[in-house]
């Protein structure tokens, strides 16, 4: 993942406060937050300034301390919290002031100890809220990481802007970057969201297991494919509201419909092996409601037996039928397991950008709507015929073309739809919605 910033690891056990520095720092709430132990699992990237200079923020899950752990997601969590240190250049290893040391902290004390010397590391003593409380520091000199930072997440603190001054005296100067394309990853759970996104990195950036809703927080990854940048956001499973039993999912459903708003385009990810359901419907629904280009990425293609010629046409008639929200959406089968078709994504990424930002002149719109509208006029109602004078486009992303008509009222759906489709034809418009707006011309 290309960066020219300064990378920091914020790493600890569950549930002393790394989320909370994480989003301080960041003045937003970029991951779970909650006094569950162990809400964040995955390793989430933000860049931040300080004092002029760019740092990457690297936060991370809970360390327990555990070797013997046998929790599928704990092993995970350690394989991330490892990789987060292996590519960052600083660690802020954060402990609770108020708890005191616990043996999960000295364990991961001997844990850093082996990187010691590679890598500058930062003790923080966290929830430090008052000058009272400054003696629960003392302790923590025994972990043997020189002088501990006395810092409150929360409201802040001397020792964190102590921290991060030593760090930006390191950082590099910031440079303003071109905007980059942002790729949500959307899809119900377990349909192999965070699989493709690893798929596509070459590297396991999101914890995959074989249990649903392994994701939870909202990752934003930079990703360079033929020297061009993009953002990647992987998402939590989208739910059923009547299965979004705790807040934890109730934050992750928030952020998940927060990455769509957020997205250039949208990968909608389903499962080739199970019938598009309701909840697929919704997330289509959401896509269409913001108006996002979308591509839709069926997975586990390699799981289907017996497949014909036209299998694959069979299918993707099937889905655009259900998904019919987002009908205009470009289609790929993929398979994360074999990477079948991934290398494609980004050339349809690009694609589909390119229509969202489609612009057509004026004289070619009035020119094809008047060929579409000699082909098959529009229908009369209530004894009134409705009439278009003239169309231009209005604006882009989406493209929305205006109708200037003798009276808007008598325009229906069917025709409507009609003219969507006959546009889509002459004009490469594939995987983006468009707005047809009619106004009544005024009466010279």
């Amino acid at each position: 993942m290309p960066n020219k910033y300064t990378k920091v690891a914020v790493v600890g056990r569950p549930n002393v406060g790394k989320s909370t520095l994480f989003n301080r720092l960041l003045k937003e709430r970029k991951a779970i937050v909650d006094d569950m132990p162990g809400v964040t699992r995955d390793r989430i990237y933000a860049d931040v300034e300080w004092n002029g200079k760019g740092i990457t923020l690297i936060d991370t899950g809970g360390l327990t301390g555990r070797k013997d752990s046998e929790d599928i997601i704990d092993l995970e969590v350690k394989k991330q919290v490892s990789s987060a240190i292996d590519e960052s250049d600083f660690v802020i290893f954060l402990v609770d002031g108020r708890e005191g040391i616990t043996a999960q902290d000295q364990k991961i004390a001997e844990f850093l100890r082996k990187i010691k010397n590679n890598k500058k590391i930062f003790l923080a003593v966290n929830k430090i809220d008052s000058e009272k409380q400054q003696p629960l520091v003392y302790e923590f000199y025994s972990l043997g990481y020189g002088d501990p930072y006395p810092i409150s997440a929360i409201s802040g603190s001397s020792g964190l802007a102590d921290i991060l001054d030593e760090i930006a005296s390191s950082s590099k100067v910031i440079k303003k970057e071109e905007e980059l394309l942002k790729i949500a990853i959307i899809g119900k759970p377990n349909v192999g969201k965070s699989s493709i996104l690893n798929c596509i990195l070459g590297q396991q950036r999101s914890i995959v297991t074989p249990i649903p809703g392994t994701t939870r927080d909202n990752i934003d990854t930079k990703v360079k494919v033929n020297n061009k940048e993009y953002i990647l956001i992987d998402t939590a499973g989208l739910r059923r509201k009547s299965k979004v039993s705790s807040v934890v999912e109730r934050y992750a459903t928030t952020r998940a419909i927060s990455a769509i708003e957020k997205a250039d385009v949208v990968l909608l990810i389903v499962d080739a092996t199970f019938s598009i359901s309701e909840q697929d419907q919704k997330i289509a629904a959401l896509i269409k409601k913001r108006n996002k280009p979308s591509i839709i990425l069926v997975n586990k293609w390699d799981l289907i037996s017996q497949k014909t010629s036209s299998t694959m046409n069979e299918l993707e008639e099937e889905i655009l039928d259900f998904l019919h929200f987002i009908n205009y959406s470009k289609i790929l089968f993929t398979s994360a397991l074999e990477r079948k078709n991934i290398n494609k994504v980004w050339d349809l990424i690009d694609e589909v950008y390119k229509n969202y930002q489609r612009r057509i002149s004026t004289g070619k719109l009035n020119k094809t709507i008047e060929e579409i509208v000699l082909f098959s006029a529009p229908p009369g109602k209530k004894g009134k015929q409705l009439k278009i004078y003239y169309v231009t486009q209005a604006d882009i992303k989406p493209p929305e073309i205006v109708f200037f008509v003798n009276n808007s009222d008598i325009v229906s759906e069917q025709y409507t739809k009609y003219l969507e489709k006959e546009l889509r034809k002459q004009f490469d418009f594939s995987g983006v919605p468009i707005k047809l707006v009619f106004r009544n011309k005024r009466s010279e």
